[in-house]
């Protein structure tokens, strides 16, 4: 027996198990394998491999009592104890004030294009030869010292549920992170890459080592920059973190506890005519594609924001009955801290519909304006309005007078909100961007903003 009829077995059992004890269960089977590269120093230094066969269960003891837990299992034993222990723990739970059911219908799922790279087991070969050519890319535009990561995996996924739905799936994955640096750290730049089919990725992940390297170079003399109120470029790398968080917002669980700034929006122009987001889960190469939720509902493409004005929210079972609406098969188990998950709804991947302007002519502005091309740290003061502050860091430059100069040592103080209204212009170099700042797959172009506060680093 191999170990994905392994994972199905385990799978299987657990649901049966379950069945004549408990209202109901939705059992998950995965098996990932994953690769991680690491690099410094113009070299790389650590490689790390690692398997997981893991089974998630989620039971609805009765009413709206529930439970999850997720553990390692090897064998037919383990997966009973698994929804032994979940049950047993979810019957000392109180009832939860955030459920309302869960997908009840069978339904067919559609076949993702572009998810899974058949040569997978290949590109663990092929990856060192692509990290080193990116490292000599960088070098090759100027870099003096070259670090960062390279991760990639594989993930099989079976889903039952015991109200009656049923999938498997198979996606594989890859990001690189690569920064550049001079002999002074404040010359530094950063170069992403990221995707589904990481055989194909090499000259994407060589051009992401190009840009690390000739953004460093181009840094070279940065002076501290002056705080102000000014036009702002966001590369596709800052404006995923900064603009992104507003469609990621569109989720009625972070409304209601306070952590959304558009609950009071639906149906308000929030951004200009020009501007539209989609939760896409189908988009190919996107690294959340899912053809149907944890519940087993099938996943769609939701609007969010179309024109500028916020159409929808995503929404799960339980929030679609809440606000008599339809899941839009957003279903998933979130993590709200010390081990702690919830059955919540979820964005997928979020899309920027591309802009008609190069990023030449977003350059083209008669007002002092300062391109950002990497920034963290990204803090809220509060999450409601969207008071924020991030800080830029690897080359930045301000734009004046036909001139560009680099800068150094400023913070973005300002508002998410007010940002997203003040899109100026959108640019037709859209990306996908991935990495510790931006947890949700984002696409999304080059970004003007008006009038934007920046304050100095140290405030």
């Amino acid at each position: 027996m191999s170990e994905y009829d392994d994972l199905k077995t385990y799978v299987d059992i657990a649901v049966e198990h379950a069945r004549d004890k408990i209202e109901g269960i939705i059992a998950r089977g995965m098996i990932s394998s994953g690769s991680q590269i690491r690099f410094s120093q113009n070299s790389i230094d650590i490689g790390k491999r690692w398997e997981e066969l893991k089974l998630e269960t989620f039971v609805v003891v009765e009413g709206t009592r529930v439970g999850y837990s997720e553990r390692s299992v090897t064998s037919e034993d383990a997966a009973r104890k698994a929804v032994d222990d979940t049950i047993a723990f979810a019957t000392r739970l109180p009832e939860s004030m955030f459920f309302a059911g869960v997908e009840e219908n069978v339904h067919k799922y559609r076949d993702l294009k572009g998810a899974y790279d058949p040569r997978i087991d290949d590109f663990t070969e092929m990856a060192p030869e692509f990290v080193n050519s990116a490292i000599d890319a960088a070098i090759s535009e100027g870099a003096k010292r070259v670090a960062g990561a390279l991760m990639f995996s594989k993930k099989f996924t079976f889903l039952k549920s015991s109200y009656g739905p049923e999938g498997s799936s198979k996606m594989t994955s890859f990001d690189i992170n690569i920064r550049a640096f001079q002999d002074e750290l404040d010359h530094s730049g950063q170069g992403l890459e990221c995707g589904t089919m990481p055989t194909q990725a090499e000259k994407g992940i060589i051009a992401a080592g190009a840009k690390a390297g000739g953004l460093s170079k181009e840094a070279i003399g940065a002076v501290q920059g002056e705080p102000g109120v000014y036009d702002l470029i966001l590369s596709p790398t800052v404006g995923a973190n900064v603009l992104g968080g507003i469609p990621d917002a569109a989720n009625p669980f972070m409304v209601l506890i306070g952590f959304s700034p558009l609950g009071d929006k639906m149906g308000e122009q929030i951004a200009p005519d020009f501007v539209t987001v989609t939760d896409n889960p189908w988009i190919p190469n996107g690294l959340a594609c899912r053809a149907f939720d944890f519940e087993g509902t099938p996943t769609q493409q939701t609007e969010i924001v179309k024109d500028g004005v916020l159409r929808s929210f995503v929404h799960n079972t339980t929030t679609a009955k809440m606000y008599e609406t339809s899941s839009t098969g957003s279903s998933a188990m979130l993590g709200l801290g010390q081990g702690l998950k919830m059955l919540l709804p979820n964005t997928s991947n979020l899309v920027f519909d591309n802009g008609n302007h190069s990023v030449e002519e977003l350059f083209e502005n008669p007002k002092p304006t300062i391109y950002v091309t990497s920034n963290w740290y990204t803090r809220f003061q509060n999450y409601q309005t969207g008071e924020f502050s991030t800080i830029p860091r690897d080359a930045m430059f301000l734009i004046d007078k036909g001139e560009m100069k680099p800068i150094k040592n400023v913070r973005i103080s300002d508002n998410t909100m007010r940002m997203f209204a003040n899109i100026d212009a959108v640019g037709d170099d859209r990306r996908q961007i991935y990495w510790w700042e931006v947890p949700t797959p984002t696409f999304i172009p080059s970004i003007r903003i008006r009038d934007c506060r920046i304050t100095a680093a140290t405030q």
